[in-house]
């Protein structure tokens, strides 16, 4: 499934504050909101981010809103960069590292690939 999608642009974006802070096991946070509204042909698509933040009573609300995008876009980006490196990651073929390795394509059960480098410390 190699379906190219529209582009998409941000139209909207909202954080909201939850009225108190709580205790949790890290501490005590304040847990915010960050609503995204994008403008897509055929589409309006909308995601909200909950995220957590470190209380301090002496941080105003515009801080508090700054603080939530910046944890918010973390997590976007923490999440494209897991699931790029997952797709590019091809699992070990069950014979992989054995006296074994390529029999499959020898006998031509599978395509012949390159072999890849031998980590150090094999032989």
């Amino acid at each position: 499934m190699n379906a190219q999608l529209p582009t998409a642009k941000i139209v909207d974006l909202t954080t909201t504050l939850d009225a108190r802070p709580k205790l949790t096991a890290s501490g005590v946070v304040l847990w915010a909101s960050v609503e995204l509204v994008y403008a897509s042909p055929g589409a309006s698509p909308k995601v909200t981010i909950r995220v957590p933040l470190p209380w301090s009573p002496e941080e105003s609300e515009a801080e508090r809103s700054h603080l939530a995008l910046r944890a918010a876009r973390q997590l976007i980006d923490h999440a494209c960069a897991a699931m790029t490196s997952a797709q590019s990651e091809t699992p070990p073929g069950i014979l992989e590292g054995t006296i074994l390795e390529g029999l499959s394509q020898e006998l031509g059960i599978s395509q012949p690939t390159t072999n890849p480098a031998r980590k150090a410390g094999r032989s």
